[in-house]
C-alpha cells in the first residue's frame, strides 16, 4: 500500500503535465495585463458583443466602460444580469 501512493506522489507532477497538455485546449497561461483601460479595448470593434458581469452597480467594470463610451465603437450588444442605471454602468452604453 505504501509503494503504490509513494509512486502516485512521484508521477504526479509528470501527469499534471501531462493532463494540462493532453486535455486543454490551451497550454499556456496569457495573461493579459494593461497599462490602461483605452488599451484594454482597442481591439474591440463595433458591433461586438460583449459578456459584462458584475452585481447590481458593484463589481462592473467601470473603467473598461467609460472607456468605451470616450472610444468611437457603436453598435455594441451587452448581455449582462442587469443593465445599471442610466447614468452609471451598462446604461451609459
Amino acid at each position: 500500500m505504501f509503494w503504490r501512493s509513494s509512486l502516485y506522489l512521484s508521477f504526479r507532477p509528470i501527469l499534471n503535465d501531462f493532463l494540462q497538455y493532453r486535455f486543454y485546449a490551451t497550454t499556456q497561461k496569457n495573461p493579459k495585463i494593461f497599462p490602461s483601460a483605452a488599451d484594454a479595448i482597442r481591439d474591440i470593434p463595433s458591433g461586438a458583443t460583449l459578456l459584462v458581469g458584475g452585481f447590481g452597480l458593484c463589481g462592473i467594470p467601470e473603467n473598461l466602460i467609460s472607456a468605451l463610451v470616450n472610444s468611437r465603437v457603436d453598435s455594441l450588444v451587452c448581455v449582462s444580469n442587469n443593465a445599471g442605471v442610466d447614468d452609471f454602468g451598462l446604461g451609459l452604453l
